[in-house]
């Protein structure tokens, strides 16, 4: 049964959850297996949800691990708070951690700007995170000394952001129409405008992405949009002040993000390891998440 403040709906692999924050905000979360097993945070990527983890119910039981993935302010079951920002998130998750019983520190996953999460949570509540796996992770667009880093294309995503958010909000709405009254056709129009790295393995994993999507653009788009402002602004945080390892794993052929601001990133961490997958690009948890979960253990 839910913990009090805490209401689900259920399956045999898994289970969504809202817990109640302490400022009185719902936070959504999927949560798959068994919760008597070692927990996993996973921090979803930009315009998706807590569900876009694979279904692998027997691995995670072989591995005795229980992965949680909260859905971020404004996305899927999670109240909007326009205030979003990486401290406020990372506060969020130790809360959503309190509530569901779990003190001990856990191992943190983050999926392209979920990255970004991850590390701003090990960075400013060390005591809770044993360990980080960056996934495809992206940097933070906000601050300084990454700027450089950037590729043009995302410098200039975000000048757009940053210096027309109306047109931004605009688009996110129609995105959020688009993917709920047509996530078929939706998800096939993304699907066309993917790098080959990333068309493969989206069309395979076609159905499990799309619900994702639908859940990650509710509320008109507004978490998406929230997402958005707090990766433009500054961070909040310093990723040296990142204590746990951490395991970047990065595609060569990353459509998205690519890899070569992996050797700056993994400068400003006390303990990294680099993961770089030949000709795989910025979907790669899907193809390696037996690999990825084993890892942990």
């Amino acid at each position: 049964m839910p913990a009090p403040g805490q209401t689900s709906l259920t399956s045999d692999y898994q289970t969504r959850l809202r817990v109640r924050l302490p400022d009185g905000r719902q936070l959504g979360l999927t949560r798959y297996g068994d919760p008597g097993h070692r927990p996993v945070v996973f921090q979803h990527g930009f315009g998706t949800s807590g569900l876009a983890l694979p279904p692998v119910p027997a691995l995670l039981a072989r591995l005795k691990l229980q992965l949680i993935a909260p859905d971020r302010p404004g996305v899927g079951q999670s109240d909007v708070y326009r205030r979003l920002s990486f401290p406020s998130f990372a506060a969020d998750t130790v809360a959503l951690l309190d509530a569901l019983g779990i003190g001990q520190p856990v191992e943190v996953m983050g999926w392209s700007v979920g990255g970004v999460h991850a590390l701003a949570l090990a960075a400013r509540y060390p005591q809770r995170v044993a360990a980080v796996q960056l996934l495809s992770s992206c940097l933070p667009l906000g601050e300084r000394a990454s700027y450089q880093h950037l590729s043009r294309t995302w410098k200039l995503l975000r000048w757009g952001q940053t210096r027309f958010p109306w047109l931004n909000r605009t688009t996110f709405l129609w995105l959020s129409r688009q993917w709920a009254r047509h996530p078929n056709r939706t998800i096939d129009w993304f699907i066309r405008l993917m790098q080959p790295a990333e068309r493969v393995v989206t069309a395979e994993f076609r159905a499990l992405l799309r619900d994702a999507a639908v859940q990650g653009f509710t509320h008109g788009g507004r978490g998406v949009y929230d997402d958005a402002q707090a990766w433009c602004r500054p961070p909040g945080f310093r990723i040296e002040d990142v204590r746990a390892p951490c395991t970047l794993w990065h595609g060569t052929a990353d459509g998205v993000w690519g890899a070569s601001h992996l050797p700056y990133l993994a400068s400003r961490l006390t303990a990294a390891h680099l993961r770089l997958l030949p000709n795989q690009g910025h979907m790669l948890y899907l193809e390696n998440w037996e690999e990825i979960l084993t890892q942990l253990t």
